[in-house]
């Protein structure tokens, strides 16, 4: 893969910016499931929740990043940010509900891992894939169309997202992930995945009733 040798300065700000909203502004559905219960308090949300306060944050910052959309499944439903650095162009999946850490170049080629995880890309035409590597096995996470988009079509949409008609794929199933220490976890359902770069472990069978607790003790968050 035709990779720098170096990263820039600039670029490392911008991806420790990226690790810290993973680390303290879970991705989750919280919203969708408890509705009027959910503490106001709770940070995150789902991918244009995620997006939005990044870019907030990236603004403060100084850096020169908007709202971009991406392609799941074949649909644009999801939200990522475009950015602006030395006049190259890169995207920013913090909306991610795994640990998308890196930067994405829209004009090459990159891998990495993190958390015991592989990430990659491809570059055909003006499209961006992203791959995903869990376990042993790839997946196609999503694609990105490099040409820059409307942010208001994007603001617009997000507004929308609840009464599009659009189905999120997780709509009626738990989603909550975070950075922890040196470790990823992801709670899906009635399974909580922990990963890190040394070991994969899982726990199984948790019930609803229980979610809030396990929420609490694992990811130190109080949501009702």
């Amino acid at each position: 893969m035709n990779q720098k040798n170096s990263v820039s300065a600039p670029v490392k700000a911008v991806e420790a910016l990226i690790l810290e909203q993973f680390r303290t502004e879970p991705f989750h559905n919280l919203h969708l499931l408890y509705g009027k219960e959910l503490k106001a308090s709770i940070p995150g949300g789902t991918c244009s929740d995620k997006t939005l306060s990044f870019l907030n944050a990236a603004t403060r910052a100084g850096f020169n990043a908007s709202l971009h959309s991406a392609y799941i499944g074949g649909r644009e439903i999801h939200r990522l940010a475009r950015v602006l650095i030395d006049d190259e162009t890169f995207f920013a999946d913090v909306g991610n509900g795994w640990p998308s850490i890196k930067l994405y170049p829209a004009d090459r080629e990159i891998s990495y891992r993190s958390y015991g995880m592989g990430f990659r890309t491809e570059i055909h035409g003006t499209r961006i894939l992203v791959f995903n590597e869990r376990q042993g096995e790839e997946s196609l996470q999503l694609e990105i169309d490099i040409n820059e988009k409307l942010e208001s079509q994007i603001q617009a949409d997000i507004a929308a997202r609840f009464n599009s008609g659009v189905i999120y794929p997780f709509s009626n199933s738990l989603r909550f992930s975070l950075v922890v220490g040196d470790r990823f976890l992801f709670l899906r359902g009635d399974r909580l995945e922990i990963y890190s770069d040394e070991e994969f472990d899982v726990v199984e069978g948790i019930e609803s009733a229980h979610v809030p607790e396990i929420i609490q003790r694992y990811f130190g968050h109080e949501i009702l």
